[in-house]
């Protein structure tokens, strides 16, 4: 696993805006499906750690996020590459 550490609802909805930009730019249908696919995983998890603040997803969906969140970091501060 990376060195991201889960950092709560917060980088979920970080991840959740950064699919969701993507998917309002995709003109690829199958990319759109894979998109809304992922915020549609985020959302629950999202509302899980929301409601429950000791709620801590599983190790995959935390390295599905970290990914997620690097990806958000690379379009928000290109000259960082």
């Amino acid at each position: 696993m990376s060195a991201y550490e889960y950092g709560g609802p917060a980088d979920i909805d970080r991840a959740i805006g950064l699919l969701v930009a993507l998917d309002n730019t995709q003109q690829n249908a199958l990319a759109v499906l894979q998109f809304d696919e992922a915020i549609e995983e985020l959302h629950g998890e999202y509302s899980k750690s929301v409601a429950d603040p000791r709620y801590r997803p599983d190790d995959d969906f935390i390295e599905r996020l970290s990914g997620y969140l690097a990806m958000a970091d690379d379009r928000e501060n290109p000259q960082l590459d």
